[in-house]
């Protein structure tokens, strides 16, 4: 990832969803091809943990709720809700400083949930409240933060959204998700237009991927329209690897660095 070897760039991402499915393989692929990492989640693997303990400047992982973006009170530093999950800005500048104009720093969100799996009439409103919470506020809460904490720094920033078709398709049963993945496409558009300072914003689709998500949508969705066809994809093998696909993200949208003459 860096320019040469005297004078490396460097490239620091945050991952949200860092410890399961697509976010786990991109963990692996991120520091694998030589990234800084501050993985994000509720809980960590015992290699995640233990790979953190071997390298600690280059992969720090907070355990934290994104999906408790906390009450209305508002924390001392004016970007987030007091008593929440999210990370501070001094979490994110702790593990990431000193960034030159060669560098680059991404906020990569991947962390959401499916649930609730259920027709409009039959969501559970607290179900509701919690896909709400973190598939369409923490991605606005934490884009605003980390805009925030990176204003003054003279490196690169990057917003890499991992979308879904669902944000432009009616799924029976996954109205929920359908809208919160819509609503953050759409912050995240407005984003990529207008920011308090510079930053790119690249929306991925990874496609359907053997995840504990389509676990859930094959185990829980029975019933439902379309539910036989997921089955079915499931059956024939008509389903993305989450290593295979996050290597190509990673190779599509983090080429090497090329360091400022």
């Amino acid at each position: 990832m860096s320019a040469s070897a005297d004078f490396p760039c460097v490239r620091s991402v945050i991952l949200t969803g860092a410890s399961r499915g697509l976010g786990a393989a991109l963990f692996q692929t991120l520091q694998a091809d030589g990234a800084r990492v501050l993985g994000l989640a509720r809980t960590f693997t015992a290699d995640q943990q233990a790979l953190a303990a071997q390298r600690p400047a280059s992969i720090r992982l907070l355990a934290t709720d994104l999906g408790d973006t906390g009450t209305g009170d508002v924390s001392p530093d004016g970007l987030r809700l007091a008593g929440g999950g999210l990370p501070t800005a001094a979490d994110l500048t702790g593990f990431i400083n000193d960034h030159g104009p060669a560098d680059e720093i991404v906020l990569l969100l991947n962390a959401a949930t499916i649930e609730p799996i259920a027709l409009a009439g039959d969501l559970p409103p607290e179900a509701v409240l919690a896909a709400v919470n973190l598939n369409l506020v923490a991605p606005i809460l934490l884009t605003n933060l980390f805009l925030a904490a990176f204003r003054n720094s003279e490196a690169r920033l990057r917003v890499v959204y991992v979308a879904s078709s669902a944000a432009h398709r009616a799924y029976p049963g996954w109205a929920t998700y359908c809208a919160t993945k819509a609503g953050a496409e759409a912050f995240m558009r407005c984003v990529s237009e207008a920011a308090s300072r510079p930053c790119e914003v690249e929306l991925v689709d990874p496609g359907a991927m053997e995840t504990q998500m389509q676990q859930a949508l094959r185990d829980r969705g029975n019933g439902l329209p379309g539910h036989a066809r997921l089955v079915e994809r499931h059956r024939v093998g008509d389903i993305g690897d989450p290593l295979m696909v996050a290597k190509t993200i990673i190779d599509r949208h983090f080429p090497p660095l090329v360091a400022v003459a």
